[in-house]
């Protein structure tokens, strides 16, 4: 009998043994030296390699956290402060190198590039009194992204620059973590001349991805199994295990990554520049707590934009003054405010960012990509990211400062 998870079980046979009709051909693929040596540097270095200027700063948060950013130095240019998505880090603005990677492009344009690393991430995991062994150190989400690393770092960018306001892009989580920020932290929307979110997960009603469904009914227990068996961070940090999904995505088994990465976030063949492999693999996934999937799960089943729902009402009086885990208030987010979606994002669907949009009060910009096979990690990776989004991303950029917007 076909039920509906059999047929599940069935589509991801055949897609999967579609794929490995190449196997051999993937396994032999035979990429640049320069891909290779690229997929070995870090993010300042990277930068510097294609000739450019590179910092690396430190972001001390209230709650103790020492963070990374990246910076692109233009002294006297309009700062913007990137942020990545959920397992991912700086890196991924430039990794696509100097013609495509938004850091570059900013940077032509006139702009000051910082380029922040979320707590937990491969360049964020150090803290002034916990150590990443401890559990305590994972205890947070996208919400503590927001409430405590963007409002250091933006209080930081502008202190070191001078100015009163910039820009700020998020990609995925990158905007989750802001849209937190401004409903509990009103004030520092004075801080932001506008705000450009790449796919903005806050809704999920329409959640188009069968893996992330799939699971999410069991996103508690499973989360509490992790904390049970001591497992905090998804992937385990360890340079073993990152060499091993370099060589097994860059060579062995490029096609199943390629799979995976898919049907988890939309497939775009089309998009996806394979000689690049290597760098993506070598770069991501870069790291983050358990807790902050878990909080997504959370918001999937609750069909709306909440807080961390707690174990116990008396937890959630505890961290939030409420027995029940709190809305989030978004028409706090006041900004300026473009936002950019995709009509095959599996994870974020045109109808909940329609949703969002009809809450917040000052969008300016609201951009459906026209490339219809556009997925959630061609906002970041796609080989035509640049005409496909990044032009527009720009040219609205340029509205803002000249006023027209």
């Amino acid at each position: 009998m076909l039920t509906n998870g059999n047929i599940l079980r069935l589509y991801v046979c055949l897609v999967f043994l579609y794929l490995h009709t190449s196997f051999a051909r993937g396994y032999l693929l035979e990429y640049d030296k320069a891909i290779i040596e690229d997929a070995q540097l870090k993010t300042h270095e990277l930068i510097r390699k294609y000739g450019l200027k590179a910092e690396v700063h430190k972001v001390y948060t209230k709650d103790g956290f020492v963070l990374t950013a990246h910076r692109i130095p233009r002294p006297g240019g309009q700062p913007v402060l990137l942020l990545h998505g959920l397992e991912d880090s700086s890196a991924t603005w430039v990794m696509m190198g100097p013609e495509q990677g938004l850091g570059y492009l900013l940077f032509e344009r006139g702009y000051d590039v910082w380029m922040l690393n979320s707590r937990g991430n491969t360049y964020s995991r150090k803290h002034l009194r916990l150590h990443p062994f401890m559990s305590q150190f994972w205890d947070f989400s996208f919400h503590e992204v927001g409430i405590y690393d963007l409002t250091a770092s933006i209080d930081y960018v502008l202190g070191k620059t001078n100015f009163k306001k910039l820009h700020y892009i998020g990609h995925s989580q990158g905007t989750t973590s802001f849209l937190a920020l401004g409903s509990d932290r009103p004030a520092y929307m004075k801080k932001i001349k506008a705000m450009h979110a790449l796919a903005p997960p806050a809704f999920f009603d329409n959640l188009g991805s069968p893996i992330a469904k799939a699971l999410a009914p069991y996103a508690r227990s499973i989360y509490t199994l992790l904390k049970i068996i001591g497992i905090h961070e998804i992937p385990v940090e360890s340079e073993v295990w990152r060499r091993l999904i370099y060589q097994i995505c860059s060579f062995a088994f490029r096609n199943t990554c390629t799979f995976l990465f898919f049907f988890v976030n939309g497939g775009n063949e089309a998009q996806l520049n394979v000689t690049m492999t290597p760098i993506i693999a070598a770069h991501a996934p870069a790291g983050s707590s358990a807790k902050s999937i878990a909080h997504y799960a959370q918001l999937y089943h609750s069909g709306g934009f909440y807080k961390y729902n707690y174990d116990t009402p008396g937890e959630n009086r505890r961290r939030h003054g409420t027995f029940k885990a709190p809305e989030y208030n978004l028409t706090n987010v006041d900004c300026k405010m473009a936002l950019y979606y995709a009509k095959n994002d599996l994870v974020v669907a045109v109808k909940d960012v329609q949703r969002l949009r009809s809450i917040l009060p000052n969008v300016v910009h609201d951009e459906l990509i026209a490339y219809e096979k556009f997925s959630h990690v061609d906002f970041v990776w796609a080989i035509d990211a640049r005409s496909l989004l990044y032009e527009s991303l720009l040219d609205v950029m340029q509205r803002v400062d000249n006023g027209e917007l």
